[in-house]
């Protein structure tokens, strides 16, 4: 071990006859165990050709605990280890010889240093015990920690943590150096460098119970006590410090104790939202759609002014904030009883173009009115007030418009226009008549479309603004008239006789007509139609691009002539003729393609723009339109630009 002995010095320590000591080493040279030199009074060791077999017996805990240091410390000076031990020097050489004469350790002891060469491994199984990663998870927390310290936070004594923490080092499941600090009173550290567990690696936003409070409190505070947590989730000191511990210690969650002796997490995770807000509020009873439009109206808002507004309890938004934080929606910091907005990530299904009724409806409000109050979304939805205004906040958080609410109202900074998000056929009937009504007229009463369709005021009102709100209409609402800016433009996509036998006798009448104005009257007399319902009919024709002109309820006036379809639509994968838009093709059994945006059948010579990443295809037009409100592909959400979209004739 020590490579060379004095004869005198070795004699006098062991009471051994120095021509014994002699003897002994002669012995040991004749057998081809080592071979050697003497200069002067010393022997020195030039090699050693076996080693002691390993016998480990019992040993004690002093010994495991040298062992395992020396493991994990390959080299290190005697005197550090005599502190760490709290042994004297004659007592370490006793035990390293014990150990070298074992097998147990392979070394050497030079200028005041051990180096180690090979440690001898157990060959049973260690279990690592829930107590066992609590202390190392504390360690972890404290980075260079105090073995006092540590059983301190843990309730376990000073010895039980440093027998714990050694037994894992000679078992090869911990990695660690020790250092001595203080002149005075000297205090025994560890720096943990691995942790050799089964790691327990999670998303965030898959973390639950407790562990999930813990982390979402301290990510809002920045830095926390131990008494602050455990009082926010009502657990004593010592089991908030083992849930702690767990989280860092596995790798789950990672803190660590500042120098203010608060918690901070080692990282700040920049997450991004993997579920939309809509699926984040439908798996619970809390409106979180209402609260992260609220916070997206702040720079900062005091927990009981939130607290009101959502008509909640301060827990209960304090835990939807942090949430929503775990979630990748926003990131924020609560200072006393203040939160922080720092930044919001919206990611909402009408991102992708998939707007509810109510939303259609409000949206509708907006561009028609300029600006909206909670009551118009009362009387509109026929709820309370207080829904109305997590109606309000949670249309805004959306990310639909960009503005302000002040109190209970909200204004656009600019009025959006969208592209259609629905088609037209999908609508009711009574949505297409009325569609076709406001086009053909561009001035319409509110109440002519109660009178016709017997509807009440709000129905009336709802009908249009979701016509608005589905992009297939722009108007501006002046008191109860309808004034309309502009409109999607609907040609023909079916044959007279594809719409029924009323449809064709109502057309062959106008068309056999040399006056542009035609009373209701005649041409319902003539086909045997109530004057109302062929009112209502020549409508629908005017909304799907056949006729344009002005109906009212005594006549028609065209406007240029009858339009039909010119030609069959082909499919773009067989160049079959196609049957029907919503069914595979009849021929190749492939899918008919359609605009990502409007969901309408992409026909032969459309013009389209095409994403270069996931080859989707739009119609040019509504294509352009959609890239105004957001400049990502509906489908894959890669940012593109007019410039890397590929634009041709389908």
């Amino acid at each position: 071990m020590y490579r060379e002995i004095n004869l005198s010095s070795f004699s006098e320590k062991t009471g051994i006859p120095r021509g014994a000591i002699k003897d002994y080493i002669q012995s040991l040279i004749q057998a081809l165990i080592l071979r050697g030199y003497y200069r002067k009074d010393r022997f020195v060791l030039a090699s050693a050709y076996r080693y002691p077999s390993v016998n480990p017996g019992r040993l004690s805990n002093i010994r495991k605990s040298l062992l395992g240091i020396l493991a994990s410390n390959k080299k290190m000076r005697l005197q550090l280890l005599r502190k760490i031990l709290d042994i004297s020097a004659d007592e370490l050489d006793s035990h390293l010889l014990f150990l070298t004469i074992r097998g147990l350790i392979i070394a050497i002891v030079k200028n005041q240093q051990i180096i180690v060469q090979n440690i001898w491994t157990p060959p049973e199984k260690v279990k690592i015990s829930s107590d066992d990663t609590f202390i190392i998870g504390t360690c972890m927390l404290l980075r260079n920690a105090d073995i006092n310290k540590v059983a301190k936070l843990t309730g376990f004594s000073k010895v039980d943590v440093f027998n714990r923490i050694t037994k894992l080092m000679l078992y090869r499941k911990l990695e660690a150096s020790f250092k001595i600090t203080g002149s005075i009173s000297s205090r025994i550290t560890i720096n943990v460098k691995k942790y050799l567990i089964a790691p327990r690696t999670l998303p965030i936003e898959a973390l639950q119970g407790d562990e999930r409070a813990i982390v979402g409190f301290t990510l809002l505070k920045k830095e926390v006590t131990i008494e602050e947590l455990a009082k926010y989730i009502d657990k004593e000191e010592v089991e908030v410090t083992r849930l702690i511990a767990f989280l860092t210690a596995r790798g789950t969650f990672q803190f660590i104790f500042n120098e203010k002796n608060k918690l901070v997490p080692v990282v700040f995770p920049d997450t991004s939202p993997n579920q939309t807000i809509e699926e984040m509020a439908s798996l619970s009873f809390f409106n979180y759609e209402a609260l992260f439009g609220l916070l997206s109206t702040q720079d900062r808002i005091p927990l009981k002014r939130l607290a009101a507004l959502m008509n909640r309890e301060v827990d209960e938004v304090l835990e939807g904030i942090m949430n929503l934080y775990l979630e990748g929606f926003i990131t924020c910091t609560l200072r006393g009883a203040t939160i922080y907005i720092d930044s919001l990530k919206r990611y909402s299904r009408t991102q992708e173009g998939t707007l509810e009724r109510w939303e259609k409806i409000v949206l509708g409000m907006i561009i028609s009115k300029s600006f909206i109050t909670t009551k118009d979304i009362e009387e509109a939805l026929g709820i309370d007030r207080n829904h109305a205004k997590e109606r309000m906040y949670g249309f805004y958080g959306k990310g639909l418009i960009k503005g302000n609410i002040s109190g209970n109202k909200l204004e656009p900074e600019e009025i959006p226009i969208f592209p259609p998000l629905v088609q037209l056929d999908d609508l009711p009937i009574y949505y297409q008549e009325i569609f076709g009504y406001i086009l053909s007229n561009t001035r319409v009463s509110v109440k002519n479309i109660m009178k016709y369709w017997e509807k009440t005021l709000v129905a009336a009102r709802n009908i249009v603004y979701e016509l608005v709100g589905s992009g297939l209409l722009n108007i501006s609402l002046r008191g109860s008239t309808i004034y309309l800016e502009s409109s999607q433009k609907f040609l023909p996509n079916k044959q007279l006789s594809e719409l029924g036998e009323i449809y064709t006798r109502v057309v062959n009448e106008i068309e056999k007509s040399r006056r542009k104005r035609i009373k209701l009257t005649t041409i319902a007399n003539s086909v045997g139609m109530n004057p109302l319902d062929l009112f209502k009919l020549l409508n629908q024709l005017i909304s799907h691009g056949y006729y344009k002109g002005v109906v009212t309820a005594s006549y028609f006036e065209r406007a240029g002539k009858l339009v039909l379809p010119i030609s069959k639509n082909y499919c773009l994968n067989c160049g079959h003729v196609i049957t029907s838009s919503t069914e595979p093709c009849s021929n190749c059994r492939l899918q008919h393609t359609k605009c990502t945006v409007c969901q309408g059948l992409i026909k032969k010579g459309d013009r389209v723009s095409e994403c270069p990443n996931c080859n989707n295809v739009a119609h040019d037009d509504h294509m352009e339109q959609w890239m105004r409100i957001k400049s990502e592909c509906p489908i894959c959400k890669t940012k593109v630009s007019k410039r890397n979209l590929k634009k041709y004739a389908a």
